[in-house]
């Protein structure tokens, strides 16, 4: 059986439910999500193998209906009001700033919204998927105002955050050498299980 034949076709609505399970819903499985960073060394069938910052070679098993995203490089232009977006950011002088930014596509409004927190980089950080309120200019940052089912953030992006547009993938952007980003479960024998699947475009690394 090949890739493709394997990934079931993606439609917004099933889509919601992959992003869903990188917001706090997850924790209360038995098993903790997985961030998965990486290249894609090697696929053979529904099964990946993806060598991470460390050095290692983790093997993970597609799931039938795994969920494909990608992220395409963009610019602060593409950041207005009404969008919806997942930020990751930090806490600087009691403000929360940016680290990067994604401008989700329309068909992917809602994709695991909320405010929680996130594993990028050593530090604490959280991710923020929310509508866009109102975008102002203060000093060379913008400043967000963001809504989300049960909250506000006010989130500041400088000009050196990193932006990309967040759209729906096919089965065929997963091939050796992509750069990807894995949410995945360890199942009842241990094994890495992946349900969404996000692959830089051009060889973009995804910021996530």
């Amino acid at each position: 059986m090949s890739i493709h034949s394997l990934i079931r076709p993606l439609v917004a609505g099933a889509a919601l439910l992959a992003w869903a399970a990188m917001a706090p819903a997850v924790a209360q499985t038995p098993a903790p999500p997985q961030h998965v960073r990486g290249s894609i060394e090697s696929v053979q069938g529904h099964m990946i193998a993806v060598k991470t910052a460390r050095g290692a070679t983790d093997s993970i098993t597609l799931a039938d209906d795994a969920k494909v995203f990608t992220v395409s490089a963009a610019d602060i232009g593409a950041i207005k009001d009404g969008r919806f977006v997942g930020i990751t950011s930090v806490e600087k002088d009691g403000k929360r700033v940016a680290v990067e930014v994604h401008v989700f596509d329309e068909s992917l409004r809602g994709l695991g919204e909320g405010h929680y927190p996130w594993d990028l980089g050593s530090g604490p950080n959280m991710m923020t998927n929310a509508n866009i309120a109102k975008v102002e200019a203060v000093g060379g940052d913008r400043v967000l105002k963001l809504d989300y089912k049960g909250g506000t953030q006010s989130i500041a992006v400088p000009p050196d955050a990193t932006v990309v547009e967040f759209t729906v993938g096919t089965p065929d952007q997963i091939k050796p050498g992509a750069k990807v980003f894995v949410l995945a479960h360890a199942d009842a024998d241990g094994k890495m299980v992946a349900g969404a699947i996000v692959v830089g475009k051009d060889g973009l690394k995804p910021p996530m």
